[in-house]
């Protein structure tokens, strides 16, 4: 049985900035989720999104926009030159959260957005060998990423 690697999104220029500050397009969330609670509800557009995975050589690189959006890189291209900007639904918006939050606390604990991607690509003893990215999609998956960073950051990790 052959595992294929997800398509990518080629030609996607890298983006600077942070991933969750991009996202919100430099609007300061403070860590409020009631902040992130109204902004995944309106659904974040598509563009910004792409922005987002664009601040990172791993999501540029992992099919992330095919994850997020449910739609193909072909189609996710056509959107992207509508007129009226695209907005993803709730759900669609919060894993986008998920994984700009996640990249962004891991950039904080690891110094660094390079050292935090390659933990992210590494497989953790701590989170049942799985890699931190394939967990961050899942709501309770990204709430384990997240306290894991929150306990490495804080010295409280095992």
């Amino acid at each position: 049985m052959s595992t294929a690697k997800p398509l990518r999104f080629t030609g996607l220029k890298s983006v600077e900035g942070k991933p969750v500050e991009v996202l919100l397009r430099g609007r300061v969330w403070d860590n409020d989720p009631m902040f992130i609670v109204r902004y995944t509800q309106q659904g974040f557009e598509l563009q910004d999104v792409v922005n987002m995975i664009a601040t990172s050589k791993l999501y540029r690189e992992s099919g992330l926009v095919q994850l997020i959006t449910g739609k193909s890189i072909r189609t996710v291209r056509r959107l992207l030159k509508d007129t009226q900007p695209t907005r993803l639904s709730q759900q669609q918006s919060m894993v986008a959260f998920q994984y700009a939050h996640a990249l962004e606390a891991a950039s904080e604990v690891f110094h660094g957005q390079a050292q935090a991607e390659e933990w992210m690509r590494t497989p953790t003893k701590w989170l049942n060998g799985y890699k931190p990215v394939e967990l961050v999609e899942n709501p309770l998956g990204y709430q384990v990423v997240d306290t894991y960073l929150y306990r490495m950051k804080h010295g409280v990790y095992q």
